[in-house]
């Protein structure tokens, strides 16, 4: 007998050393809700271009609210934090406007191999360019 596992996400636990109220507090519920959220996308269908194009658009968006949580956490931790924190935090808000690019970029060529466009000279294995007669 075969069973079927369901993502059960681990219970959030608040970084105890934040004060409740606090800008850590607030922005580590923050990434606890886009933790759901990345995991909720894993029941998106994929089963059509438009499909992988609407995902993609949705990691876009969690990304770009990532860095921008990300960014607040920056601005509050500026003074009188060990610059390693800082750095750490600033590299962490660059690395999720990198993955932001990738996914508009990643959903801009699902969409285009949907309309039998040409895809983007990035979409490596995702090019449809010989399917297409495009040199």
């Amino acid at each position: 007998m075969t069973r079927t596992r369901t993502y059960q996400p681990p219970a959030f636990v608040p970084d105890h050393r934040a004060a409740p109220g606090s800008i850590p507090a607030i922005v580590d519920a923050a990434f606890h809700r886009l933790r759901l959220q990345h995991h909720a996308i894993d029941a998106m269908p994929r089963n059509t271009p438009l499909d992988w194009a609407a995902r993609a658009d949705r990691l876009a968006v969690l990304h770009d609210r990532a860095a921008r949580w990300w960014r607040v956490l920056n601005r509050h931790t500026s003074a009188g934090v060990p610059f390693v924190y800082i750095a750490a935090v600033g590299g962490a808000e660059h690395h999720e406007r990198e993955e932001v690019r990738y996914w508009q970029e990643s959903a801009d060529d699902w969409r285009a191999r949907a309309e039998q466009r040409p895809t983007s000279d990035a979409a490596g294995s995702l090019s449809n360019w010989a399917e297409l007669g495009v040199a």
